[in-house]
């Protein structure tokens, strides 16, 4: 009706203009007078556990990232058809109108989250290459869960969208509560237990209750979830590194404390500072480098690819290898930094240079290729003791 009012109210001289602003309005009140009716919705809510501690006492740019990550995977992670609300910093805050979720569905769902979270922490904390306080402590993480089923209203705000009433305020104020564990599922009494509900191997209902200002007292119950770490698989060991014989080897004192020292190896950005014959290397910057990382090294006649296959962390010593197969009559070419604790603010770096000698490199090419190798270690590492002598504190 309203379709066929506007055509022949279009058809009258002058009135186009008017007509189609009238319309629009008509239309855009619809959809606020929709969209400000008080709806059924179910409320998730995954929280990062030690957020704050890990965001306020490391450093800043790392530890945004391991979050950055970490919020995505949960995101990405979604089987029940959630939307998101709002990313609150350390949490996402779900909805989904309508019906609620059976008790079944909430607890897959948590699963789902909880092991594709621990498994990240768990894959970086094997293959991570950086040792600052960040990426060392990120294990340290976790997560609980918030389950409510209540009321809302929705307001368009600009192009945002916002939940508003009780049970919005409810949801998020359940996230402080008497739980004594780091990780769970919080599920209040508004969504119901039905009789005869399959109940996991792992879970351990438990039952509480909390009084909020203005809201009164609340009942939940809650599931540990640290039963599910158990399950997480363990990581396979790295591989070891091919060395062969007569390595090219050179070695200096630097006056740095062992993870600065390292800090400035890994740091790609500073490489061409002090690696001789290296103009830049081209890295991926949305990912931190861990185990298998890739970076191209661009030189003025030549460009080599370089894959980080190791790290061996022992008291006092970090060995750091990179391979190369670019050269295939080399290949496997690694480069092996052996960094040694000598005193608090001294460390001691060696740089071995593995690659197979074949038929080519085993002839009349391969001392001048040694020599050329071993004048490139010695001023890489003068360039370095350089750079490490003048970096700000």
């Amino acid at each position: 009706p309203f379709f066929l009012a506007y055509l022949k109210l279009r058809s009258i001289p002058g009135s186009a203009m008017i007509t189609t602003a009238f319309f629009h309005n008509l239309c855009n009140r619809h959809n606020m007078a929709t969209s400000h009716k008080i709806q059924s919705a179910l409320f998730f809510i995954p929280d990062i556990s030690g957020y704050t501690k890990f965001i306020n006492e490391t450093e800043i740019n790392h530890s945004t990232h391991i979050i950055t990550e970490l919020l995505e995977i949960i995101i990405s992670s979604n089987i029940l058809n959630l939307k998101v609300s709002e990313i609150e910093g350390d949490a996402v805050f779900f909805y989904r109108l309508g019906d609620s979720a059976s008790i079944e569905e909430l607890i897959k769902q948590t699963e789902v989250m909880f092991v594709k979270f621990h498994q990240h922490l768990k894959l970086y904390e094997h293959d991570r290459i950086c040792q600052c306080g960040a990426c060392s402590t990120a294990h340290q993480l976790t997560l609980k869960f918030v389950c409510h089923f209540g009321e809302t209203t929705i307001r368009n705000i600009g192009k945002h969208i916002k939940l508003f009433g009780p049970d919005v305020t409810l949801a998020h104020r359940l996230l402080k509560n008497n739980v004594l564990v780091e990780d769970y599922l919080l599920i209040t009494s508004s969504l119901n237990f039905s009789e005869g509900w399959k109940i996991p191997d792992w879970i351990e209902p438990r039952k509480s209750v909390n009084n909020y200002k203005g809201i009164g007292t609340v009942s939940y119950t809650y599931f540990p979830l640290t039963p599910l770490k158990t399950g997480i698989d363990v990581m396979p060991k790295q591989s070891n590194t091919m060395k062969f014989d007569r390595p090219v080897s050179s070695s200096m004192v630097m006056k740095s404390a062992l993870k600065k020292l390292h800090s400035v190896i890994t740091n790609f950005s500073l490489r061409p500072k002090w690696v001789f014959g290296l103009l830049y290397i081209k890295a991926p910057t949305e990912n931190l480098s861990t185990i298998g990382s890739k970076h191209l090294c661009i030189m003025p006649t030549t460009k080599m690819e370089f894959t980080i296959t190791s790290q061996k962390l022992n008291d006092g010593e970090i060995q750091y290898v990179e391979q190369s197969n670019t050269i295939k009559w080399l290949a496997p070419l690694n480069i092996i930094f052996t960094m040694t604790r000598v005193s608090e603010k001294k460390t001691k770096l060696s740089i071995s240079i593995n690659y197979r000698r074949k038929k080519l490199s085993g002839l009349y090419l391969d001392f001048p290729l040694r020599m050329m190798m071993l004048m490139v270690a010695r001023i890489s590492l003068l360039k370095l003791n350089h750079y490490i002598n003048h970096m700000p504190p």
